[in-house]
């Protein structure tokens, strides 16, 4: 009898690219392929990449080493190298890795187990560099899947891809243009991950938002969030990577109004001095920005508003940085990061005039970030003693639990600490009495 062949896959970057690596390991299961996170078990390391920004294709490298490190250590093994990063540097890839036996194109998502196959059986041809043009692929339910979030959510990618071109922003040479999945297919995909008892489906996308204006049935997200609030159950739709540029009334009513989304929208904002969002291409200048927020407000009382924002973009002056700052105190987001801009290759952003020194933007980010803090102290101060539904996450300890309130998103949100029976994980949902709070951080016991 044949040994299995075994593949560790590593998974870098955001919840897009985590989902092209569950389209990937399911294809793999499905190949009869084994998947062990023990490196030292596997036949060959798969690591999917990010290569958005600087720091991102900084981290992708080290794993590319050490995956390689490991490669030469046993005669046999092989790297494969998936995601962004090769698809932005398929030019210099094959110079930079030449011992990686394997490249996965953003088209070849959907071919793993047939490369992996062919690497087997010294069948392929070449490396399998990524071409030239801009990627088309697009998953839909039909595509095996392996869930690898916690059993709690899934992330739903509805669609791929995008049409803005903000001036700081290389995703769309990367990702190619925007193409919507049907909403046939989104909401079958939803009711496989309910199905699996799944309790939050997390919708992404590079823009939510725009979902289905590439489309020619009619298709947008709020018919899209209809659509899937009309699936029978106890569960949360959550919004994520909208733009404010295509954040509609009907969409906001549909969020608003419907039984299973969460209380919750992701909607970066980038900055609010209109010279610079107009000089980042973002489609909307300072006024309209601020009207469009005050609307979502208007039209969704009580929902808790994530959103980023971007220092030291070019030409960014102190009294503009300081324009962001003053508008988060008028308009407190209940969830907010912030960045210091990172000049891309291949960005028109990159070779502006006015370039902002890294330090100066890193102060006004962190001018920022210490504000925040403070709010989010206070708002978190305020909850001590109320009964809140917390979405448990995963074990911490015996009769300890990490959980989410319906305002927080995985990932990159406020966390709950919590103590409760040990059947919290099964139970999905529970109620908490909060009993003390921290700037980011919540602690309470599960009401029995």
């Amino acid at each position: 009898m044949n040994r299995p062949y075994i593949v560790q896959v590593v998974s870098l970057g955001c919840a897009k690219n985590f989902v092209d690596t569950e389209v990937i390991c399911g294809g793999l299961a499905a190949d009869g392929v084994l998947l062990s996170p023990d490196r030292e078990d596997a036949d060959l390391v798969l690591v999917n990449t990010c290569g958005f920004i600087e720091d991102a294709r900084r981290e992708a490298d080290r794993e590319i080493r050490d995956a390689l490190k490991w490669k030469r250590q046993k005669r046999g093994r092989a790297v494969m190298v998936a995601g962004c990063l090769p698809r932005r540097l398929r030019e210099k890839a094959e110079e930079l890795y030449p011992e990686v036996d394997l490249f996965l194109g953003l088209d070849d998502v959907g071919r793993a187990a047939e490369l992996v196959r062919a690497l087997r059986n010294r069948a392929g041809e070449g490396r399998n560099l990524p071409p030239d043009h801009l990627p088309t692929y697009l998953y839909d339910h039909t595509a095996p899947r392996l869930a690898l979030t916690p059993a709690s959510y899934g992330y739903v990618k509805i669609g791929e891809g995008c049409d803005h071109r903000c001036a700081y922003c290389i995703i769309p040479d990367i990702r190619g243009r925007q193409r919507s999945r049907s909403i046939d297919s989104v909401v079958e995909e939803c009711r496989q991950l309910l199905d699996q008892g799944r309790l939050e489906l997390d919708l992404i996308a590079q823009d939510t938002t725009r979902y289905g204006l590439d489309r020619e049935d009619g298709a947008n997200l709020a018919r899209l969030i209809e659509a899937v609030d009309r699936l029978p159950g106890d569960f949360l739709i959550r919004i994520l990577y909208t733009h404010p540029l295509y954040l509609t009334d009907e969409i906001i009513a549909a969020a608003a109004n419907a039984e299973h989304v969460a209380p919750y929208l992701d909607i970066p904002l980038q900055h609010i001095s209109t010279p610079i969002l107009k000089a980042m291409r973002r489609g909307l200048d300072g006024p309209a920005t601020r009207e469009r927020m005050a609307r979502l407000r208007e039209l969704w009382p009580g929902v808790a508003v994530r959103t980023t924002f971007l220092f030291g973009f070019p030409g960014e002056t102190d009294e503009q940085a300081e324009e962001v700052i003053a508008y988060c105190r008028d308009y407190p987001f209940e969830r907010l990061g912030t960045f210091a801009f990172s000049p891309e290759e291949g960005t028109a952003a990159a070779t502006m005039p006015g370039q902002v020194p890294r330090a100066v933007a890193e102060a006004r980010r962190d001018a920022l970030l210490a504000q925040q803090q403070k709010q989010s102290l206070a708002r978190n101060q305020a909850l001590v003693g109320q009964h809140l539904r917390v979405l448990v996450d995963a074990a911490a300890g015996k009769r300890e639990f990490l959980g989410r309130t319906l305002r927080d998103a995985p990932e990159i949100d406020n966390l709950v600490h919590l103590r409760g029976p040990r059947d919290c994980l099964e139970r999905g949902f529970v109620d908490v009495l909060i009993e003390r709070a921290e700037a980011y951080d919540l602690h309470g016991k599960v009401l029995e």
